[in-house]
């Protein structure tokens, strides 16, 4: 097939004498669009819950620092130093 500079020309003067036929600008989109929604899995609610709920004690166990001023707490040394094994290994 032989592609001439006339025909070009002829189809290009075609297309820029007329206008758009059967194109419109239709803005459907805005109604199909649903609003923006967060929704949280039920184990981020429920770690929200128990946030909310820390959040609301006390950082001081009282009855800890209590029974340590009066040092009525007296463990054995076997049983200390069988909690620092523990953490370490």
């Amino acid at each position: 097939m032989l592609i001439s500079n006339h025909a070009i020309s002829a189809v290009s003067r075609l297309y820029a004498g007329s206008a758009p036929a059967g194109s419109r600008r239709v803005d459907a989109a805005a109604g199909v669009q649903r609003p923006d929604a967060l929704e949280l899995s039920g184990e981020a609610q429920s770690f929200g819950d128990i946030l909310q709920k820390l959040r609301g004690m006390d950082d001081v166990r009282t009855e800890r620092v209590e029974a340590l001023a009066a040092r009525t707490q007296n463990p054995a040394s076997t049983d200390i130093a069988a909690k620092m094994l523990v953490m370490r290994y």
